[in-house]
């Protein structure tokens, strides 16, 4: 149980406030079932959570345990809605609010102490609301009226203060209870006040003037004391001087001299309540009030039902409570029986000991006055009820109060005159507030449109004073501005005669043009011109000071390029690498940076001579520019190596372009006179030096100068003169005030014929460099075709370079070279497929490799060395497709000539076979060597016709010597497919005596001869190719010379029939004893005398 409270604690009441304190506390909680439902099919666990909130209120939840042990709260009541709570059972109760609930519970003793809480905690947060209860046992009843015993007494004080008609509008206040099961049923009565008019009471003369209706209803209590009923009266009780609605008499064995204190919770939950014996009035009137008339408050009676519970305590045994008798007082019939009851229990002092006499007495009138009504007498004590009789009295009672009440009024109107006067002027005073009322609501209007023109003429007194503070503030800029675009005598002086080239004279010129410039730029705004005198004189100034500029600056172009060029044409010629280089333009754009502030002014105030200066600085440094860089090319040309007559030689083709013979050396024409040989050492030093560098590296040089040069300069003239998109303002330059710089950027912006000249500008500066570099490369690669490879892998290289530096100028020269250059390259790999094409080998004659095959590895070699750091680039691909073109133009041409070689000839198979090994066998075994990543898979190819090729020359070589044995035992290979092994000695061609007829003709000795012929024809074959090749594995073929792979290929073919011919002798002749004449070991022996180095 605890483990559960805390995991509800901890679920539903663990929240916090802003204060940190728990927005809700637990009290009590219980398990119940509820109903299902159709769908959900039988009962269903929930459980019943009360709690109070921080600030007083109280809560019912009704929430269920989750999976996961947490609860969560699917339906809420506030507290103060409850109206009644039932025990139906033990385990069972209802409660309403709303609508009534009925929940059955699984522990007698939870349902107690959760009833207990509720009850408690409802009286706490709802004082005063009436709570109807029902079915309470015993126990629990005294626990309640324990309780509340506090709220008992204090409600019984404010009863015995309160006039009759404030205890009858509180009366009916109260809802009736409905019957309880474990209760006994009795009457009682309500008295009821009616309404007098204007709520005023006509005065009474005395207290015991005044009329009381009483209306009473007393519980007598049985007492069992000796085995029979004895009746205790109530103690202590006085006549009530007012009405009081409704009371219980419980007696109890306790002493009289103490109120019970448990009667709190009967004010709260509208049962009646039971007063003590000390405090309980006499609920009839004496003879005498009898006697008097009608009072004018006459009492309305009904039927109201309760039942109570005795409590138990150890000093006696328990009180039950009797049913209680409603009287009317103004029943002729029953007066006797009232007088006789009433001076019964009026004695206050009365002493203890005739308590039971009076009690008997008191019981003997209420039976007196039942049967007066028809009312069963022996209901009181055989508990029986009779329901048609309690109907009966309450409509005779209810036709009764109905005829009071009438008759009171009437009485109470008609008594006094006096009354018609007052309705009359509370009429008019009312006619009067009525005119007062519609009087108050018209000023009221009035007043309302008053304040709202009092509102409306305060904003628009604000809206002047606002309206005149923006006038007077913009009067003093205004001032003020007039005042700054005035521009001093000084400043104009300074801009007509101080130096242009000193930096303190500088400082001072931007100085004086930013105040001309601040008058000019306000002048471009027409209310500000119509206020300024002198601005026709300001922009006199300006067009002379744009004029000195422009002479000036033209001028220093001029003069700082010719420094620059110097003798030797702006070439340094100890540069990098010990070869000379352009001379850097730093201390020219230090020199003319100095003067970028006032080009903005010349920008913004006088394009046209701003466009001059811009053509004028072009014009210089496109011939700076032009005289450097033509130096650096006729200077670089002689570095590029001529390509030797050898390389020129060792080309695809077989026939060299230039072949000079010896003997044309020596020959001499008639006549010729012979020159001095000083004369010729003359001739040598007059001709062009050959230099020491390739053309990619050479070309890579002039790169390496060419691309810095170019983005210097495209970076200075956007800084010099403003050529850029930033759009940087003088204003902004010189840190002027927002309202210049907004002139400055509404009129900013260049013309198109001045926009179309600083956007060309790198055109106009180095127009001369795409022809100046075509030529270049042209006469660089006459030198050497080769390295047309190399020249495009350093020519991607500096495109990517240009592309991420964003240089669009030196991306385009280098794209049309690079694109010219591919195409060259093209024709180069098409030059040298024709040239394998078209080479052509004897068809009488064997030449060996052939030339095409042995200039591949060179050519690859050559190609490779100009493709250092080219992974990546275009140029990779484009040769790797080159080679496959190559290689695959060269195996073509290998298999067409092997085929013209043979023509019309029988051995024409033989010497195809021949052709393809010596061709194969050098390729792949140079090849390899280089550890090409992209040729590799060309080795492949070739190794695999290689041994295709030997394969066959092979078994074509070895069948002249060993012809006739062979072809016996393929023929024993074609009789085993149908024939068993111990048939085939029978077969009349491979029978006993035609095995030892082969095997006799392959002896030993006839072994040795027969590999002496062979190796004679194989070393004819191989003659051309027989030279020492390589020395390295070439992955599948035997190290060395073609013909030493060849007469291993041999021995092993060899030594494979042999174990082949017996094992086929062993299987099929293993009985005749026959075997072959020869071994293996003489198969090594007879090739081994020819090996190379044996």
């Amino acid at each position: 149980m605890a483990d559960q409270r805390q995991k509800i604690i901890a679920s539903v009441f663990s929240r916090r406030n802003a204060t940190g304190n728990f927005e809700e506390t637990y009290v009590s909680h219980v398990k119940i079932w509820e109903d299902a439902g159709p769908e959900g099919g039988g009962r269903k666990p929930r459980y019943i959570l009360l709690s109070q909130a921080n600030n007083g209120s109280g809560f019912i939840h009704k929430s269920k345990l989750n999976t996961n042990g947490t609860f969560s709260v699917g339906k809420t009541w506030r507290l103060p809605e409850l109206r009644a709570v039932q025990v139906v059972n033990p385990l069972s109760f209802n409660i309403t609010l709303s609508r009534t609930y009925r929940w059955q519970t699984e522990n007698q003793v939870d349902q107690t102490k959760f009833l207990e809480a509720l009850i408690q905690l409802f009286h706490t947060v709802a004082p005063g609301s009436s709570l109807q209860l029902e079915g309470f046992p015993e126990t629990q009843q005294v626990t309640v009226d324990r309780t509340d015993s506090r709220v008992a007494k204090q409600y019984t004080n404010k009863l015995r203060t309160r006039t009759p008609s404030q205890i009858d509008r509180e009366n009916e206040r109260i809802p009736s209870p409905t019957p309880q099961p474990h209760l006994r049923a009795g009457p009682s009565s309500r008295a009821a006040s009616p309404n007098t008019n204007r709520g005023h009471p006509p005065p009474t003369a005395n207290p015991r003037e005044s009329p009381t209706n009483q209306a009473s209803s007393i519980n007598a209590q049985p007492q069992q004391v000796g085995g029979r009923s004895k009746l205790s009266r109530p103690l202590n009780a006085e006549p009530l001087k007012h009405s009081v609605a409704t009371i219980n008499l419980q007696a109890t064995p306790r002493s009289p001299l103490h109120n019970d204190p448990s009667q709190d919770i009967y004010r709260t939950s509208g049962i009646p309540l039971p007063l003590d014996n000390s405090a309980m009035p006499s609920p009839f009137p004496s003879s005498s009030q009898r006697s008097r008339p009608p009072s004018p408050t006459p009492i309305r009676t009904r039927k109201q039902s309760s039942r109570g519970v005795i409590p138990t305590t150890s000093d006696g045994p328990a009180f039950r409570r009797d049913q209680n008798a409603r009287i009317s007082y103004y029943d002729p019939a029953n007066q006797a029986a009232l007088d006789r009851l009433i001076s019964g229990g009026s004695g206050i002092d009365a002493d203890v000991e005739g308590e039971d006499e009076n009690a008997s007495a008191t019981m003997t009138n209420v039976e007196e006055m039942i049967e007066g009504y028809e009312w069963a007498s022996d209901d009181v004590i055989t508990r029986k009820s009779s329901r048609g009789a309690a109907d009966l009295i309450e409509a005779r009672l209810l036709d009764e109060l109905m005829a009071l009440e009438k008759a009171n009024i009437h009485s109470f109107l008609e008594s006094d005159d006096r009354v018609g006067i007052v309705l009359k002027y509370l009429d008019e005073a009312v006619s009067e507030l009525d005119n007062m009322d519609s009087l108050v609501s018209s000023y009221k209007i009035h007043l309302n449109t008053v304040n709202d023109d009092i509102s409306y003429i305060q904003s628009q007194n604000r809206g002047l004073q606002v309206q005149t503070q923006n006038q007077r503030a913009l009067l003093g800029e205004l001032e003020n501005l007039l005042q700054t675009v005035n521009v001093e005598q000084q400043s104009l002086v300074t801009l007509t005669q101080e130096s242009l080239e000193k930096p303190q004279s500088l400082q001072r010129l931007e100085e004086a043009a930013a105040q001309l410039y601040k008058a000019l730029q306000a002048g471009r705004d027409t209310d500000m011109a119509a206020t300024m005198e002198r601005l026709q004189e300001y922009r006199t100034h300006n067009v002379q000071f744009c004029k000195r500029m422009l002479d000036f600056l033209s001028i220093m172009f001029t003069a700082q390029s010719t420094l620059l060029l110097g003798d030797n044409n702006g070439i340094n010629t100890t540069a990098g690498r010990g070869k000379p280089g352009l001379i850097s333009h730093e201390e020219m754009e230090s020199y003319l940076g100095r003067y970028s502030g006032l080009m903005l002014y010349l920008k913004e105030m006088d394009e046209n001579v701003y466009a001059k200066l811009c053509a004028a600085y072009f014009s210089v440094a496109s011939g700076l520019h032009g005289a450097q860089m033509k130096t650096m090319f006729s200077t670089y040309i002689n570095y590029v190596k001529k390509a030797s007559e050898e390389v020129h030689e060792h080309s695809f083709s077989s026939t060299p372009a230039t072949v000079v013979s010896k003997g044309a050396v020596g020959m001499r024409r008639a006549g010729t006179i012979i020159r001095s040989p000083i004369e010729g050492r003359h001739k040598e030093k007059d001709k062009t030096p050959d230099g020491d560098l390739r053309v990619s590296e050479a070309f890579g040089l002039v790169l390496e100068q060419l691309a810095p040069a170019i983005y210097r300069e495209n970076e200075f003239i956007t800084d010099f003169l403003q050529i850029n998109d930033a759009g940087l303002t003088f204003a902004d330059y010189m840190g002027l005030d927002n309202y210049f710089r907004r002139q400055a950027a509404r009129a900013a912006g260049l013309s198109q014929t001045t926009v179309k000249l600083v956007r060309g500008a790198m055109d106009l500066i180095f127009g001369f460099l795409p022809a100046e570099l075509k030529t270049w490369l042209d006469n660089a690669l006459a030198k050497d075709r080769m390295e047309i490879i190399g020249v495009i892998n350093c020519l991607e290289r500096f495109l990517d370079d240009a592309e991420d530096r964003g240089n669009q100028f030196l991306l385009t020269i280098l794209e049309k070279q690079h694109t010219r250059l591919k195409g060259i390259f093209e024709r180069h790999v098409k030059e040298q497929i024709t040239d394998i094409e078209q080479t052509k080998l004897s068809s009488k004659k064997r030449q060996g490799v052939a030339h095409f095959v042995k200039h591949f590895p060179t050519y690859v070699g050559r190609v490779e060395s100009q493709l250092i750091g080219a992974d990546g680039l275009e140029i990779r691909v484009s040769v790797d497709a080159a080679y496959e073109k190559i290689v695959q133009s060269i195996f073509d041409s290998l298999k067409q000539m092997a085929k013209m070689d043979g023509e019309g000839e029988d051995k024409g198979q033989l010497n195809y076979h021949v052709i393809l090994i010596e061709n194969m066998h050098h390729f792949v075994a140079e090849t390899s060597v280089l550890e090409v990543s992209s040729v590799a898979v060309f080795c492949r190819r070739a190794e695999a016709i290689y041994d295709e090729n030997l394969s066959a020359y092979i078994k074509i070589i070895l069948r002249r010597p060993f012809a006739r044995i062979i072809d016996y035992f393929e023929g024993v290979e074609r009789l085993l497919k149908t024939t068993a092994p111990s048939e085939v000695a029978n077969n009349s061609i491979y029978n006993k005596s035609a095995l030892r007829k082969v095997v006799r003709e392959y002896s030993s000795k006839d072994l040795r001869k027969h590999a002496d012929a062979l190796f004679v024809r194989v070393g004819k074959h191989f003659a051309e190719a027989s030279g020492k090749t390589t020395t390295e594995d070439s992955g599948g073929i035997v190290p060395g010379t073609v013909l030493v792979g060849v007469w291993k290929a041999c021995e092993e073919e060899l030594l494979r029939i042999t174990d082949l011919f017996a094992k086929r002798i062993s299987q099929c002749y293993g009985d005749t004893g026959i075997s072959l004449e020869y071994t293996a070991v003489d198969v090594e022996a007879a090739f081994r005398r020819h090996r190379v180095g044996s």
